[in-house]
């Protein structure tokens, strides 16, 4: 599944949950984009893919080695 984000097509995968939880990604990201540079080193502009697990998305970054955790609760 693909959602449209900050002018961007981004693929998501599901595991262990399902597309009921896109409406808190959406607000999760919305949320994370706003505080950017306040508490993350994570660069949303370079957002490349993201994993939900459960509860729990994995934002991965072409520009980042590392990955950023956002609770979708």
């Amino acid at each position: 599944m693909r959602i449209w984000f900050d002018n961007k097509d981004i693929p998501v995968t599901f595991i262990s949950s399902d597309h009921k939880m896109i409406p808190q990604l959406i607000q999760a990201l919305k949320a994370t984009k706003g505080d950017e540079g306040k508490r993350s080193t994570f660069d949303m502009n370079a957002l490349e893919r993201i994993e939900v697990v459960g509860t729990e998305a994995y934002l991965y970054s072409k520009a980042d080695t590392g990955k950023c955790y956002l609770a979708l609760y």
